[in-house]
């Protein structure tokens, strides 16, 4: 069923409901307020009767039984006015032949000084006539109480709840699909969408209500899926660039190799130059590796409490030991005297490869190979790290685009590199909660600052 359809008719079960429930209200309270005014007009005819005809009731007999009980329930009269005495026996009456009402009745007027009751199809009302001496009587008069008009009045409330249905049904379905249509629209918009073409975006309108945010939701998933067809994209042509240069370099040089006897000087230059070739697409591969495991199942990542400085000790040597013509200068300001602040939860290897990375690629565009990184330790572990290069800087077009993979400034292109470096940074970094930003980059060089969330720390068990 459409949704069109199920609001329509749950709007009409829930309108009708309320609708026919306000029209028996009226019905039953006019019939209420008819049969009132009626009994009211009968307890006035007692009134006149008590103090114009039963003014000596003791001299009146009891009356003989010679009524019959009439077959289809209707009395043959209209109206009519008993005197019953404490016995509950019939000491006058204006029909003889009249059907004496039940003790029951009697029993309440003689109780309660008055009642209203049913006396087959009539309307009785008994009042209690006291007397200074003597024994009570009670008076009852009856009578037919004409309900015509509300027999009139139901056809005319159930001709207009039928009508009221129809025009119910009708606007109903009008203003679902009023109330659709910007669905229908969004529909439309997001089904013109092809992968090819992922720049349209759905208009949200002017009415901040839940549809515009809808729209949005749409948009906001359609950025994240733009921004992943075109980081997919860019991933196969940058990882073919990345391992063609090489693959082709390996080919090139052994068939060079290949073509005639060579001295083993020259071979073992030759297996040199592949060697480093190799590496570099291990490398490659090393971190794309990474970036999966990040990426397809972050919450498998195991975390332990680390002490960040031993961390950025650690990173230091390894890239040291790969790359002994770099130097990176550790500064820590403000030790703590509780070294439970120092830790932190995290996964060693990912944020040691982190800290490697981002040391590594300062030191690579620093024309002296050398990077400073100053850790400023606060109390409350909210501790900052500042990794400072000498290089020339980043343009503020491209400082956005440098935490993309395989992104690559023009002017670095003559520097070895793969474009993936940064990007593994930010990724494990976000998986710890930690914050890169950008502080400074100019002609004098770049700072990075690392900003650990405060209350992080962790002390080993």
């Amino acid at each position: 069923m459409q949704i069109r359809t199920r609001l329509t008719l749950l709007f009409l079960v829930i309108a009708n409901t309320i609708l026919a429930s306000v029209l028996l209200i009226v019905f039953f309270v006019y019939q209420k307020s008819t049969e009132a005014a009626f009994f009211s007009n009968l307890e006035a005819r007692s009134e006149i009767a008590i103090k114009s005809t039963f003014t000596q009731p003791e001299n009146l007999s009891v009356l003989p039984a010679k009524w019959i009980e009439p077959d289809q329930g209707d009395l043959p009269y209209r109206d009519n006015l008993s005197l019953y005495n404490d016995n509950y026996q019939r000491v006058f009456t204006l029909h003889p032949e009249s059907v004496p009402v039940s003790p029951k009745a009697l029993q309440d007027a003689f109780a309660f000084g008055e009642t209203q009751f049913r006396h087959y199809n009539l309307h009785a009302f008994g009042k209690l006539l006291q007397r200074p001496t003597g024994a009570p009587f009670v008076v009852v008069t009856e009578g037919y109480c004409d309900l015509t008009e509300s027999l009139k009045l139901r056809k005319i409330l159930i001709i207009s709840f039928l009508l009221g249905v129809l025009l119910m049904a009708v606007s109903g379905w009008y203003f679902a699909g009023q109330a659709l249509a910007p669905v229908s629209q969004i529909m439309n918009e997001v089904d013109a969408l092809y992968p090819t073409d992922m720049s349209k975006r759905i208009a949200p309108g002017k009415n901040k209500d839940e549809l515009w945010r809808l729209a949005e939701t749409f948009n906001r998933m359609l950025d994240r899926s733009e921004q992943a067809f075109r980081m997919q994209r860019m991933f196969l042509s940058n990882v073919s660039h990345e391992l063609r240069n090489p693959l082709t370099a390996i080919q090139t040089q052994l068939d060079v190799v290949l073509q005639r006897q060579r001295s083993p000087e020259m071979y073992q230059a030759a297996l040199q130059s592949v060697l480093e070739d190799v590496r570099a697409i291990s490398s490659v591969e090393e971190r794309l590796l990474q970036l999966a495991r990040i990426y397809n199942d972050p919450n498998a990542i195991t975390l332990q409490p680390f002490r960040i400085d031993e961390l950025l000790w650690q990173a230091k040597s390894l890239l040291q030991k790969r790359h002994p013509e770099y130097k990176v200068q550790l500064d820590f300001k403000n030790m703590p005297e509780n070294d439970a602040v120092l830790y932190i939860q995290a996964n060693e290897a990912l944020l040691i490869t982190a800290f490697l990375n981002l040391m590594d690629n300062g030191c690579k565009y620093s024309p002296d190979h050398k990077v400073t990184v100053t850790a400023f330790f606060q109390p409350d572990g909210g501790h900052q790290i500042f990794v400072a290069d000498q290089g020339e800087g980043i343009p503020p077009e491209e400082q956005a685009l440098i935490f993309e993979p395989f992104f690559r400034s023009p002017q670095h292109l003559q520097i070895k590199g793969t474009g993936i470096g940064l990007s593994l940074v930010q990724s494990i970094f976000g998986l710890h909660h930690i914050t890169l930003t950008i502080v400074k980059s100019d002609a004098n060089g770049t700072v990075f600052k690392i900003q650990l969330p405060a209350n992080s720390f962790s002390s080993p068990i």
